[in-house]
């Protein structure tokens, strides 16, 4: 792991995104395309009324900690059906819209996600792209980050991905994404965005990790699915 690929990845700068941001306030085009991609990503799940909220932005590209390969995090904000099924239903349907759409403002890949109101969201700030404001204002504090946990954090990280990559059983692999998904979230409900396990994650996404994760889990799926021609 390169020292500079670290930097880039909490790379903690003086001002907002100027690509995206104007005095502390959304860029007029970049709120209105957000805005169409949210309701693109609404017709996509296909159901009468999800119950919406808010359509949020948070993340690093909602604070001072962006870097270059740092994306846009798109929430819709929704009232949660006490409904497993629903829940699935939200989850596959983000994984396909993301897998299968390339989507950039400025060059910032955007990324969708359907989030319960009643979730804790951690961020360094929260910006409602709906109502135009903030709720969540970020404040330009430099974190104290541990070089070292973070890249030992990595690696721990790294191991696992390159053992799901070697397997070919679904449900295998499919556990290695829960749990990455899991400790990335005890470290955002203990530490926040600027945690050692949130920063690990995201270095191991900058280098094509995660993605080549997901891709895997596809691919198996699909072979999952397929009968084999047999002569």
């Amino acid at each position: 792991m390169l020292i500079n690929e670290f930097i880039q990845a909490v790379h903690f700068n003086d001002d907002l995104n100027p690509k995206l941001w104007s005095n502390h306030i959304l860029r007029r085009e970049v709120r209105t395309k957000l805005l169409h991609i949210a309701q693109d990503f609404i017709k996509f799940i296909a159901l009468p009324n999800i119950h919406l909220k808010d359509i949020t932005i948070s993340g690093s590209n909602a604070s001072y900690g962006y870097g270059e390969h740092s994306d846009i995090d798109l929430h819709l904000v929704v009232t949660m059906p006490d409904n497993p099924v629903i829940r699935e239903l939200f989850d596959a349907k983000k994984n396909n819209y993301n897998f299968n759409h390339k989507i950039q403002i400025h060059g910032i890949d955007v990324e969708v996600y359907v989030q319960d109101e009643l979730q804790p969201h951690h961020s360094a700030g929260i910006y409602s792209v709906q109502n135009n404001i903030w709720l969540s204002k970020p404040v330009r504090k430099v974190p104290k980050i541990s070089d070292k946990e973070v890249r030992q954090k990595a690696r721990n990280y790294a191991s696992m991905v390159n053992k799901a990559l070697k397997s070919d059983d679904l449900n295998t692999v499919q556990d290695v994404v829960k749990d990455l998904k899991r400790l990335r979230q005890s470290g955002l409900d203990v530490g926040g965005e600027f945690s050692v396990e949130n920063l690990a994650y995201k270095l191991l996404r900058s280098r094509g990790q995660i993605d080549k994760l997901y891709k895997h889990v596809q691919k198996l799926k699909d072979a999952q699915l397929s009968l084999e021609n047999r002569e």
